[in-house]
C-alpha cells in the first residue's frame, strides 16, 4: 500500500490530500477567527462544568443529609434497628395528611386539640460565680483534647454555681429518659381531677410495636403481658430500659406530644427526633436546660409532692454509677440519669454531701466514638466540684 501523495493546489491556498481512495479531505487552516470560537467554547464548557459541580456539591451537602434524616432514617433505618416498629409511609404518599391531622402515635394519625399554655419552668440563677472551682475544671479539661465537655453546677444553699458551654447543644442519649419522667409525673398529677384520672398502678401492655434494642430487659420477654406504669418508670430510670421508654414515651403523646411539652415548659432545645434507641443522637438537650428540669421537680406548680417524691425515686435508683458517682465517698447520695451513646456520655443529677449540701450537676461530653477518656473526665470533674461545694 502506497503512502499518501501531499500536493499543493496551485489555484487554490488549499491542502489537499490523496490517498488510495482517491477522494479529497480538505484541511482547513487554523485561522485567528477559527482559534476565538474554540476558546469561547472551551470557556463556556468550562463555565458549565463548575455549574454542574457546585450543584452536585449543594445536593451532596443539604439534600443528601435532608433526605437521609427526613425519608432514609424514618423509612428504612429505625425499621432495620427495630423491626417491629413499622415505619409510616403516610405522609410521603399523602403529603396533604399534615394539614388534617396535627399529631401522630407511632403509626396512628391524629389531631389533637392544642395544648393550654403551660406556665414556664422557673430558670436557675448563679449568684456568685465559683471561679475557683470553674478554673480547676478548665485546667483539668486540658488534658482530655480530643473530648469537648458541657458543664451547669448550682448549689442550693447559696445559690453559687458555674457554667462552661452550658447552652451549647448535645445529643442527649439516655439523659433524655428525665423530662419524658417528668412529664409524665405531670400528667398523672394533671389527671386526677379528670374523668380519666391516670394511676400508677394502672397496667400497660407490653406490645410488640415497642420492643426495641439497647438497654434493658424488657426486650427480651414475651409480648401482650401487662406492666404497671410504675414499674415501666422504674427500669426505664434504674436500667434505662429502651422498650419501656417507648411505651411510656407513647403514654405522654408520642414524639409530639413530648416536643410540644417542652416548648410549653419553655424549654428551647430539648426535643426528640426519634424513638428510642437514639444511636445516631438525635434527641437534644443542653446541660442548662436539663438542669432547669432537675430543679423544677421541687416547684410545685409542676408536680404535687407524692409525684415529686416518686420521681426522685426512680433518679435515686439508677444502677449506673460510674460516672458522677464514681470518684464520691460512699456517704454521698445522687438522684441521676447518665446518658451513653458513641459520640457522647454524660450525666445529670442532683448531689447531696454528707454535710448536707446539696447542688444541681450536669456534665456532657462529646468525644471520638466510643473514647473511654470521656468517663474519667466526667469522674475527676465531679469529685472536684463536690469537695469544693462540700467547703462552701
Amino acid at each position: 500500500m502506497s503512502s499518501p501523495i501531499r500536493k499543493q493546489n496551485p489555484y487554490h491556498n488549499r491542502d489537499y490530500t490523496y490517498g488510495n481512495s482517491y477522494k479529497l479531505r480538505e484541511i482547513k487552516p487554523k485561522n485567528k477567527a477559527s482559534r476565538i470560537k474554540t476558546r469561547k467554547k472551551a470557556k463556556k464548557n468550562l463555565i458549565a462544568s463548575i455549574f454542574a459541580l457546585t450543584i452536585l456539591a449543594l445536593y451532596g451537602f443539604y439534600v443528601c443529609p435532608y433526605n437521609y434524616k427526613h425519608y432514609f432514617r424514618p423509612l428504612v433505618l429505625n425499621h432495620i434497628l427495630n423491626r417491629n416498629l413499622k415505619p409510616d409511609i403516610s405522609p410521603y404518599i399523602s403529603p396533604t395528611w399534615e394539614y388534617l391531622y396535627n399529631s401522630s402515635l407511632i403509626n396512628e394519625r391524629l389531631f389533637v386539640s392544642k395544648a393550654q399554655k403551660t406556665k414556664e419552668m422557673t430558670e436557675i440563677n448563679i449568684n456568685k460565680e465559683l471561679t475557683q472551682t470553674k478554673n480547676k475544671l478548665l485546667d483539668l479539661f486540658k488534658k482530655y483534647p480530643n473530648i469537648h465537655p458541657s458543664v451547669f453546677v448550682w448549689e442550693y444553699s447559696t445559690g453559687n454555681g458555674f457554667e462552661i458551654n452550658a447552652d451549647e447543644v448535645f445529643p442527649s442519649a439516655s439523659i433524655i429518659k428525665i423530662p419524658i419522667a417528668f412529664e409524665l409525673m405531670r400528667l398523672i398529677d394533671r389527671s386526677e381531677n379528670t374523668d380519666n384520672p391516670i394511676n400508677l398502678e394502672d397496667k400497660r401492655t407490653f406490645s410488640e410495636q415497642f420492643r426495641t434494642l439497647g438497654s434493658g430487659d424488657l426486650q427480651y420477654t414475651s409480648a401482650n403481658v401487662e406492666y404497671s406504669i410504675d414499674y415501666l418508670a422504674n427500669i426505664m430510670i434504674a436500667n434505662s430500659d429502651n422498650s419501656a421508654t417507648n411505651m411510656l414515651l407513647y403514654e405522654i403523646g408520642g414524639i409530639d406530644g413530648f416536643n410540644r411539652a417542652m416548648r410549653n415548659l419553655g424549654l428551647k432545645v430539648t426535643s426528640m427526633g426519634g424513638w428510642l434507641p437514639d444511636i445516631e443522637g438525635y434527641n437534644k438537650t443542653t446541660a442548662r436546660e436539663m438542669s432547669t428540669i432537675l430543679y423544677n421537680i421541687d416547684n410545685p406548680n409542676y408536680i404535687n409532692n407524692k409525684y415529686k417524691n416518686v420521681l426522685k425515686e426512680y433518679l435515686g435508683n439508677t444502677r449506673n454509677t460510674h460516672l458522677l458517682k464514681e470518684k464520691l465517698p460512699q456517704s454521698a447520695m445522687i438522684l441521676h440519669k447518665t446518658g451513653d451513646i458513641g459520640t457522647m456520655l454524660g450525666d445529670s443529677g442532683i448531689v447531696y454531701t454528707d454535710n448536707g449540701k446539696k447542688y444541681i450537676i450536669t456534665i456532657l461530653a462529646k468525644r471520638p466514638f466510643n473514647d473511654y477518656s470521656a468517663r474519667n473526665l466526667i469522674q475527676d470533674a465531679s469529685l472536684i466540684i463536690y469537695n469544693d461545694v462540700k467547703s462552701l
